[in-house]
């Protein structure tokens, strides 16, 4: 697909607007890339179903990496792509309300592979009183940096030290209807922490010093975790780690098997900034200008789509075409609308009302909640037209 703006106008030319493409070159080149890197390294890949939210991309990378293992973000996705004929599911967030763990009982009882994950004894105690058996658990274990008494990462589980992990699995052990098939360490300081990034530039060497140590430190911490279970005879399914920012230093690692990537196919522009991310831009959204308020000024209509996590001017998405245009300071992605200045001699001059201007989002899932159809581009033709998770009436959180 051609990335200039006359072909990206062409393509979207007689679609309603706000519209979102999908290049599925670039798509299919940044899974298959992916998956050989990993296979390379004699791991397997698992999906990150978050970072996608289209269940014809899902769909369609699970076949491309031949990979049908999926990382579920809520119980009720795991449910709804249970019935879209996947069977490898791991919910990668403890449930704990009975209605939801009700629901997994009966999709283990139907034979579906679903992983739950845990990191107390209360979640344990919650599932054993559901009842029956043959429950599958993952334990979730917290590699987060810790340093005089401050904490780098996300606030996950409270399993910090070999010991916690060891009392937790011999709890799991001690439970005839349950079954330990696997153990996540996610490094959440290391994949979600940008060293190149250009809206924080002086503080990226800091970063990339701190990143050496912080995937050091995660390394023997899950190293020592993975000598430990050997040592006991433990054989898992899986040792989850990784994301779409770390996928070269997890993948490495001797513990881990498996990785878990989502973002990279898509390459929302946070992921420009990792220096172990090679994916390429593989989609983008149009909207459409709708006013001009100057003569400097253009007013695209839409607005919003700002991704979550700390706020920073890096989680605004990023205008690609056409040449010239930036958002406002004051107003920046509105909530019904979207002010855009444009720089003198620029490419945008041109902009007329009605024109497409094209952006890239920040994060590469939380978009589709905005959208309830994907266009799917092969060269400069629009070939199919898929639903979201919106366009089919769902909403898990």
């Amino acid at each position: 697909m051609d990335w200039s703006y006359s072909a990206l106008a062409r393509i979207v030319a007689d679609q309603p607007l706000p519209a979102m493409i999908v290049d599925l070159s670039r798509f299919d080149a940044n899974v298959r890339r992916v998956a050989s890197r990993l296979a390379e390294r004699g791991k397997a890949l698992r999906i990150a179903t978050k970072s996608l939210r289209v269940p014809a991309l899902i769909e369609r990378a699970a076949s491309l990496a031949d990979s049908r293992r999926l990382m579920c973000f809520a119980l009720d996705e795991a449910c709804f792509l249970a019935e879209e004929g996947f069977d490898d599911l791991l919910v990668a967030y403890p449930i704990v309300q009975s209605a939801e763990l009700a629901r997994a009982r009966e999709l283990t009882e139907r034979g579906v592979r679903l992983t739950l994950m845990v990191d107390s004894i209360d979640h344990l105690d919650r599932i054993d009183a559901t009842g029956g058996e043959g429950w599958r658990v993952c334990v979730d274990v917290d590699v987060s940096y810790r340093i005089a008494g401050r904490h780098l990462g996300a606030q996950r589980s409270p399993l910090r030290t070999l010991a916690a992990v060891q009392q937790l699995i011999g709890a799991i052990e001690r439970r005839p209807a349950l079954q330990l098939v696997g153990v996540m360490g996610y490094e959440a300081h290391i994949a979600g922490f940008p060293e190149q990034n250009p809206f924080s530039a002086w503080l990226n060497p800091v970063k990339q010093r701190l990143k050496r140590r912080f995937v050091e430190q995660t390394r023997a911490k899950r190293d020592a975790i993975g000598a430990w279970l050997a040592s006991r005879g433990i054989e898992l399914e899986f040792f989850n780690g990784g994301g779409s920012g770390s996928l070269d230093s997890t993948s490495i690692e001797r513990a881990v098997d498996e990785v878990t990537v989502g973002s990279g196919f898509l390459q929302s522009h946070l992921f420009d900034y990792y220096a172990q991310n090679r994916s390429e831009p593989a989609f983008a959204f149009a909207l459409a200008v709708t006013r001009r308020p100057e003569e400097r000024f253009v007013t695209c209509q839409s607005g919003g789509f700002i991704a979550s996590g700390e706020i920073g001017p890096d989680k605004a998405p990023l205008p690609i075409a056409p040449d010239g245009v930036s958002p406002t300071k004051g107003e920046g992605f509105g909530e019904v609308q979207t002010p855009l200045e444009i720089r003198r001699g620029s490419e945008a001059e041109r902009l007329r009302l009605g024109d497409p201007v094209f952006f890239r989002p920040a994060k590469a899932g939380e978009i589709a909640e905005r959208f309830s159809h994907y266009l799917l581009v092969d060269g400069e033709s629009i070939v199919n037209r898929v639903p979201t998770y919106r366009g089919l009436g769902k909403s898990f959180f």
